[in-house]
């Protein structure tokens, strides 16, 4: 899952730009039931999974409410910059969401090992920054990068030849970012004339050297980051100690955040799937996996049988047949019968 955020750059004029723009939607979850009773699943194409919600008594806390408008799904809850949140993919088993604005909340992070910084030029110097739990101190990362023509770089590789890459700190919820010349002023490069920076989901970027001189087309560029999200920030064991406000679901284990983070969400338990933010009375809960009808273990040869269980299943063998174990199959071999015969001399 993946967000989109402010995608900077430097021109000529020294001027900062932004741009905004939609990815792909993915699957939200295996359960065909995914939100409470009489409440919108749906907003355009984007699925609306529980916890979250449109409506009242449909989301599990303010946090997580949505509204619907133009087809897309949107947070009035944490404006940025005077503009509400545009939701575009929400994935309950990943504890990850889709955005059109950077998210700068207790319960939203930057996924630190889905996401990298990049900086695009051929005179460029960039440095994306963050405060560290002691406020009056910054911390941040960055990187160089220089070419003197085009031919310079190669596709697909982002070595600090007319593209660099960086890693992000971990538990990062708000950043800036700072692009400027290596050594100022600018160098008048007519094949580039712009530099950028922005964070990026690693798997969604793949460098062209032709962004060098053709990134400036912002209109179709696309910028996603992998965001997480908490249901709060209480350990697991601080939120089982009160029931009545424990939002996982039968069925389900509680779990940590993304990457060690603080907080919690939840996930069904092996062998089960379903919602795990929902409960017996509304349908759609963690419910048995019947894996005997998916792949599994067992053999289908002759013999050989599958039997479900709550939560797993066994393998077993008709009468007559033995078990035997060949490269993590359960098979059964048919019991070969063995006439004795005692020869009597006299």
């Amino acid at each position: 899952m993946a967000l989109h955020i402010l995608l900077i750059f430097q021109c000529f004029l020294g001027l900062l730009c932004l741009q905004i723009a939609p990815t792909t939607e993915t699957s939200i979850t295996a359960s065909r039931v995914i939100t409470k009773p009489g409440c919108q699943d749906k907003c355009g194409n984007v699925s609306i999974p529980y916890p979250f919600g449109i409506g009242d008594g449909c989301f599990l806390k303010p946090r997580f409410r949505l509204k619907c408008n133009h087809s897309l799904p949107y947070s009035t809850r944490f404006p940025v910059h005077g503009q509400n949140i545009k939701v575009s993919n929400i994935s309950i088993p990943d504890g990850e969401m889709t955005a059109l604005l950077s998210i700068a909340r207790d319960c939203f992070t930057f996924s630190n090992t889905k996401n990298k910084f990049i900086a695009i030029g051929c005179d460029t110097m960039a440095y994306l920054e963050t405060s560290s739990d002691n406020k009056s101190e910054s911390i941040g990362t960055g990187c160089l990068s220089s070419c003197n023509k085009i031919e310079d770089s190669t596709n697909g590789t982002c070595n600090g030849i007319g593209c660099c890459e960086a890693s992000i700190p971990a538990e990062l919820k708000t950043y800036a970012v700072n692009i400027q010349s290596i050594s100022p002023p600018r160098r008048n490069l007519d094949f580039n004339p712009c530099s950028y920076a922005f964070l990026t989901e690693k798997n969604s970027f793949n460098f062209s050297s032709s962004y060098l001189e053709n990134f400036r087309n912002l209109g179709t560029m696309k910028v996603p980051a992998v965001v997480d999200w908490i249901i709060s920030n209480k350990t697991c064991e601080e939120a089982q100690r009160n029931p009545a406000r424990y939002a996982c679901g039968p069925n389900t284990d509680c779990v940590k955040g993304n990457n060690e983070a603080k907080g919690y969400r939840c996930s069904c338990k092996t062998g089960y799937e379903g919602n795990p933010y929902l409960n017996t009375s509304t349908g759609g809960h963690c419910q048995d996996i019947n894996e005997c009808s998916v792949k599994n273990n067992c053999s289908t040869g002759p013999g050989s049988n599958c039997r479900n269980m709550e939560g797993d299943y066994e393998c077993f063998c008709d009468k007559g047949y033995k078990p035997e174990l060949r490269n993590d199959i359960h098979e059964c071999s048919l019991i070969q019968s063995r006439r004795i015969f005692n020869d009597i001399v006299l």
